[in-house]
């Protein structure tokens, strides 16, 4: 780590959130609502195989946070606050989780009961789906990463080391999600047999690379505190893929969810944050009023109420650090 960044964590962001920084810099901002994603929650750090995962121990710290700071409410109380053109005279927060992984049952969802903390859980429907093995695709470049660091991985003529092809300028992660519908399968199904992934995969903690299965998604929807939105089926990149491809998939996940948990999924939440406006058409079509995305890709979407941005959170860097990103953001992401 670099010098100035470990004076910065250790001692600059510290020193500013005692001294009060973070309000200052959330009362500067217009904007009242500010939607909140992570991803899971492990009780080791697990960063050493993905940055998706936050600590334990770093979880709770946020959530004494955000009960002692904001008023927190459901993704769906925000577009109704919204909708209905509510004044607003707070600074309010959603909680949400993306991809459903099982920790969010395990060790997210008790910590989330005892702050009594509304959240949203945005589900890759695959994880109950019958036949389908339960780990996302990402899953699989992570481990390949992990397990094949330096080797050179060839794919169409190309090849990749450390995840990345210098002769084209770009990373494996980018190039699987440039690639049509049906050939992206075909290539991660080359690269599961050729190096042995899945069970690589399965070597590791659940914690770090296990989805939710159909019992679990239930019981974990069964909270008061928890609503379930999708997260589409396989996680692809919509905008990047066939608009008739990116309606099967959205469809696919929203029948999938009813079914499984007989109630109506209005929610969605983009893969990668990726959408276009033909994408927002379809979802709204299928019947996904409350969309999210990553960030803005369109002047468009800033007026548009189907559409909500929302502000990530890091899993690799520190509590203040954390808190003080996430104050500014409220400038650039929160919505008025």
């Amino acid at each position: 780590m670099k010098l100035t960044k470990t004076i910065a964590r250790k001692l600059v962001f510290p020193i500013a959130m005692r001294i009060g920084i973070d309000k200052l810099l959330r009362n500067q901002a217009k904007n009242s609502i500010l939607h909140i994603m992570y991803h899971g929650v492990v009780t080791t750090d697990s960063s050493y195989f993905s940055p998706r995962h936050i600590t334990e121990k770093q979880f709770e710290e946020h959530l004494k946070y955000y009960k002692e700071n904001f008023e927190i409410i459901s993704v769906n109380e925000s577009f109704k606050k919204v909708l209905k053109g509510e004044k607003l005279n707070k600074k309010y927060i959603t909680i949400s989780f993306d991809d459903g992984f099982k920790n969010n049952l395990t060790t997210a969802l008790p910590l989330l009961k005892k702050y009594n903390i509304p959240t949203t859980f945005f589900i890759s429907s695959i994880c109950v789906k019958e036949n389908e093995d339960n780990y996302l695709w990402s899953e699989l470049i992570s481990a390949l990463k992990y397990f094949y660091k330096n080797e050179s991985i060839e794919i169409n003529n190309m090849t990749f080391t450390n995840l990345y092809c210098k002769e084209e300028n770009i990373e494996l992660t980018d190039f699987i999600k440039s690639l049509p519908y049906d050939k992206r399968d075909d290539v991660l199904k080359f690269l599961e047999k050729k190096y042995n992934l899945k069970t690589k995969i399965e070597s590791l903690p659940e914690e770090v690379w296990k989805l939710l299965n159909k019992e679990e998604l239930i019981e974990l929807s069964k909270s008061s505190l928890v609503t379930i939105g999708s997260h589409s089926h396989r996680h692809f990149n919509l905008a990047e893929i066939d608009p008739q491809a990116a309606k099967k998939e959205l469809h696919i996940s929203k029948e999938l969810l009813n079914k499984t948990l007989g109630s109506d999924i209005n929610l969605i939440a983009y893969p990668d944050g990726s959408y276009n406006e033909t994408v927002k058409n379809i979802a709204e079509e299928i019947g996904y009023n409350g969309q999210l995305a990553v960030k803005y890709k369109s002047s468009k979407d800033y007026t548009d109420p189907r559409i909500m941005n929302r502000h990530g959170i890091s899993s690799t860097t520190t509590f203040d650090s954390n808190m003080l990103v996430l104050n500014m953001a409220f400038k650039k992401k929160g919505i008025n």
